[in-house]
């Protein structure tokens, strides 16, 4: 009984100061470990916060159906002595106003693809909306950045979702849609697409002597500064200065010429009718009165100053060529190894050539595509481009003959002629 006492008295001297410490250390977690934080850690932890929203926020789908303007704020802008090009400076460009507009309005798409020569993967490099206010004898060029956020019918986190991939594996009709509405306008009424072969055998056209250089420009990402910003205002603002310099030339019979055959180079649901019924309206509402007759939008709205080039200029070009080949270098980029485009259609026309005599379809199969592409034209050579031209022509028209389509191979040659007759009454630029 007494030492149960004693064990009692213990456990209650022990209590208090089981109480004290608790207090004491409580005290000193407030005076010194949660003392207010300095402004470097509060900067510090703001951008760690920030990384981690930017690691949660992958919804791009929802980016893309939000009516506000998603894009970045900031562009990557060319320094004094990057670049020195003469040039003039767009402010309007890429402002979010909107000109309200109630004539009638014809909106054509215009759109490049990536796709490399035999294949389909028709990535839109380019995108653009040209649209035509009929009323007001004025047009408008609206350039979309190819990584604008747009619905791809992706998985959220991909980081896919965008609109190059959307026509890629959405097809035309969605990728429409989407330019349609990051574009601002209802619908797209027609459209003109274009792989590298065709740019270049229009480029060729409107007398550009060194096409692939041209193209070299226009496709420029980096070289020029701006990012796919400037890149998409370089490329609207080339098809604005072709229309105001050669508008005059599509008019009379040798200009209906000259439509049909631009046309028949194309993937298009343009028709040469439809075309100069387009050409006949807005010279009857005075197009084109001045520079202003035509101008360039980039959308969504980016704020920046967009460098004006005049691409008609190919003094311009060559500079600005050297400008983007003088950063390859500097990057270690090897800029002298060259694609050898004639030894791939090449080796394509040979094996095609071994099947044409008892396989007429597997000759269509191999020589299609690159038909459809005009591939020939990045050759360069003269001599070396017609014997290629006219070696699909006798194997593709054969075999359709062989398959019981002579409506398809009278196409074809058709096709051949009409783009041999193009390139032979080429504009001197």
């Amino acid at each position: 009984m007494v030492a149960r006492n004693k064990k009692k008295k213990k456990s209650g001297c022990f209590l208090p100061f089981l109480f004290l410490l608790i207090i004491v250390a409580g005290a000193y977690y407030y005076l010194f470990q949660n003392e207010p934080k300095s402004s470097e850690q509060i900067k510090i932890d703001t951008v760690e916060l920030v990384k981690r929203h930017k690691q949660r926020q992958k919804n791009f789908i929802k980016a893309a159906t939000d009516t506000t303007d998603t894009n970045e704020r900031v562009v990557i802008v060319s320094k004094p002595n990057v670049i020195n090009v003469p040039h003039n400076i767009d402010k309007k460009a890429g402002r979010p106003v909107r000109f309200i507009y109630t004539g009638r309005r014809i909106n054509i798409a215009v759109t490049g693809l990536d796709s490399r020569l035999g294949t389909r993967s028709n990535h839109a490099d380019a995108n653009h909306v040209i649209s035509f206010l009929l009323d007001s004898g004025k047009i408008e060029i609206i350039s979309v950045p190819r990584d604008t956020p747009a619905d791809a019918g992706l998985d959220d986190t991909s980081a896919q979702n965008k609109l190059t991939i959307v026509r890629a594996v959405r097809g035309r009709r969605a990728y429409h849609r989407e330019l349609a509405r990051i574009a601002r306008v209802d619908r797209i009424h027609y459209y003109v697409e274009a792989g590298f072969s065709q740019v270049m055998g229009i480029l060729e056209f409107f007398g550009y002597k060194d096409t692939r250089s041209t193209l070299q420009v226009l496709r420029s990402r980096k070289g020029l500064g701006g990012a796919d910003y400037q890149r998409s205002y370089n490329q609207g603002q080339f098809i604005r200065q072709l229309l105001l310099r050669h508008f005059n030339k599509a008019k009379g019979i040798s200009g209906e010429f000259m439509i049909r055959a631009a046309l028949a180079v194309l993937e298009t649901n343009l028709t040469t009718s439809v075309v100069k019924d387009i050409i006949d309206k807005l010279e009857a509402n005075g197009f084109p009165r001045g520079l202003d007759a035509v101008i360039v939008k980039i959308r969504p709205p980016m704020y920046t100053k967009f460098k004006v080039y005049d691409f008609t200029n190919e003094n311009v070009v060559e500079s600005l060529k050297n400008k983007i080949e003088g950063l390859n270098k500097n990057h270690r980029k090897d800029t002298n190894k060259k694609f050898n485009v004639f030894a791939l259609i090449r080796h394509r026309l040979n094996l095609a050539a071994l099947d044409s005599a008892k396989h007429p379809q597997r000759v269509i199969n191999k020589l299609k595509i690159m038909f459809n592409q005009h591939a020939w034209l990045q050759i360069i050579e003269p001599a070396k481009r017609d014997s290629i031209r006219t070696e699909f022509g006798i194997l593709l028209s054969d075999a359709y003959l062989k398959r019981k389509r002579p409506e398809k191979a009278r196409q074809v040659w058709t096709i051949i002629n009409t783009e041999k007759e193009l390139l032979k009454n080429k504009i001197e630029n």
